[in-house]
């Protein structure tokens, strides 16, 4: 017999903001731990609500991820919308159109910190239709800077105008990448950063014929099985590729594949330890070949442009699939990605010493996600001019 309920009975309210708390901790969920790490009772869980209880606002998992995907663009599309067709309703000249554009943009970024990399990597799981729209919105964002420009420097080609606005849009968009403090002053030298992307004189495109291609692929079948799953990931996901894939690459079986590695996640763990070293090495060798912080920092700069425009793959997997490591192996790798950002911002903050710690960190991250914007931009074509080009926008967001 069920026992009636003690009056005067209060009933359960919910709280009327329950599908944004939803939105907002599934949003933070598929930014630190990927797509597909994260299930329904994750984000419940968080919540403090049962799952079906989740179930009253999203049909499913996609659903919910598509929802945060979409509201990240929708913060920088609408921040952008308003303070374009505000600033010209006002009949504002080119210059403080850009300067409102930017300004704008950072504010909107900075309140989706730490979920940019859902859309920077996870939404490649988004249905086609999806990650058209999304596609195409950002677009959209990447054309408001490049409109300005053109009335700025109506004689910059249309290549360097795609590089320098897509450039200035990065410099802001970093922030949604990491979880760095950031102080007032940081967000006046992202602001300027971006302008100075804006206002770069890139060096000419140069003529470049490849040359033929040498040397001879490793008859080991190890190394094979690693370097066919670099491009595979790279090329689709980790989590869309299969043992049997990374097999029938190599010329192999699936239990072929097992005499080499306990599991797919332990090749990745080799990719991934592959690209950390090299970074490291890269860093190293520089550092061994300069008398001073200015040249140290010069050299870093044409490095690690090199680096990552001839070895894209290797180094987007390693930023990119960290979160289908095991726990103990992702610590690993994040703590030398750490590293590796600190050996930047120290380098900043000797040469640079007004800057603090923070504020390094900061600049440094703005200056990687330039350089993995534009190699997209350039789709990774590793040419002498690409290079330059690259390194030069990097050491005008950095100031050097």
């Amino acid at each position: 017999m069920t026992t009636p309920p003690t009056w005067p009975h209060t009933p359960t309210i919910r709280p009327k903001d329950r599908k944004q708390r939803i939105e907002s901790a599934a949003t933070q969920a598929f930014a630190l731990r990927g797509y597909h790490q994260v299930s329904m009772s994750d984000v419940a869980a968080s919540v403090g609500i049962s799952a079906p209880a989740l179930y009253r606002h999203f049909a499913n998992k996609y659903d919910l991820f598509k929802h945060t995907a979409f509201g990240i663009v929708d913060a920088v599309e609408g921040a952008t919308d308003d303070v374009t067709e505000t600033t010209v309703a006002a009949g504002a000249p080119a210059e403080e159109r850009a300067a409102a554009l930017i300004h704008a943009t950072l504010d909107s970024l900075i309140k989706c910190r730490g979920t940019g990399e859902i859309i920077r990597w996870e939404s490649r799981y988004l249905e086609p239709a999806d990650r058209a729209s999304v596609d195409q919105r950002l677009a959209k964002v990447y054309g408001r800077f490049s409109s300005v420009l053109k009335e700025l420097r109506p004689g910059l080609s249309s290549e360097d105008r795609a590089l320098q606005s897509r450039a200035a849009f990065a410099v802001l968009a970093s922030v949604s990448m990491h979880r760095t403090s950031i102080s007032a002053a940081t967000s006046e030298y992202l602001r300027t950063a971006s302008q100075r992307a804006l206002d770069a004189d890139l060096p000419e495109t140069e003529a470049y014929v490849a040359p033929a291609a040498t040397g001879i692929p490793s008859t080991a079948k190890r190394e094979q099985i690693v370097a066919h799953s670099i491009d595979l990931f790279f090329a689709r996901g980790y989590n869309l590729v299969s043992i049997e894939e990374i097999g029938g690459a190599v010329g192999i079986t699936a239990s072929g594949v097992y005499r080499h590695f306990e599991s797919k996640s332990g090749i990745l763990a080799a990719a991934c330890s592959r690209a950390a070293e090299y970074l490291g090495q890269v860093t190293r060798d520089v550092f061994a070949a300069v008398d001073s912080n200015d040249a140290a920092l010069d050299g870093l700069i044409d490095a690690y442009v090199e680096a990552q425009l001839a070895h894209h793959k290797l180094l987007q997997v390693y930023i990119a699939e960290s979160t289908n490591l095991s726990d103990e192996e992702r610590e690993r790798l994040l703590a030398l990605q750490r590293d590796h950002i600190e050996e930047w911002a120290g380098l900043l903050r000797a040469v640079k010493p007004q800057f603090s710690a923070s504020e390094a960190r900061c600049i440094a991250h703005a200056g990687f996600h330039v350089v993995d914007s534009l190699g997209r931009v350039l789709a990774w074509q590793d040419t002498p001019s690409n290079r330059a080009r690259v390194a030069h926008m990097l050491r005008a967001v950095l100031g050097v």
